[in-house]
């Protein structure tokens, strides 16, 4: 099992964040390690799952387990919670692109009343 230091001393001091370093929700899971026999610790959903990239996130649960049980949310529930995003960041794709024909319309119609204004100048 891998440990970041800069995950585990930065999540001690300010708990465990809400969503790790993919977009994810961290997930309460038991260590394997001899070490660490059955610790709880938080950690990234990704963890060695096959084909996708691991964020780095874990932290020990010892830090206020009882408070942050709340806050972490089962596989459906994290799903539900990827589907929303994905319509939220579709939604927002699409506010963009409106915002960006406005902004292109606006420019042409700049570039036609100096053009415009060149013209009349000219034939002065």
């Amino acid at each position: 099992m891998r440990s970041n230091s800069w995950s585990s001393s930065r999540s001690r001091a300010s708990g465990v964040p809400q969503w790790c370093g993919c977009g994810c929700r961290p997930v309460l899971r038991g260590s394997t390690i001899e070490a660490n026999p059955n610790k709880p610790f938080f950690g990234c959903p990704n963890y060695n799952v096959n084909g996708k990239r691991w964020c780095g996130l874990f932290v020990w649960a010892d830090i206020g387990e009882e408070d942050l049980r709340g806050r972490v949310m089962s596989t459906m529930d994290g799903d539900q919670i990827r589907v929303d995003l994905a319509w939220r960041i579709g939604k927002i794709e699409a506010e963009v692109r409106t915002q960006k024909m406005y902004i292109l319309s606006l420019a042409l119609f700049v570039v036609f009343v100096v053009g415009f204004m060149l013209v009349v100048k000219a034939s002065r």
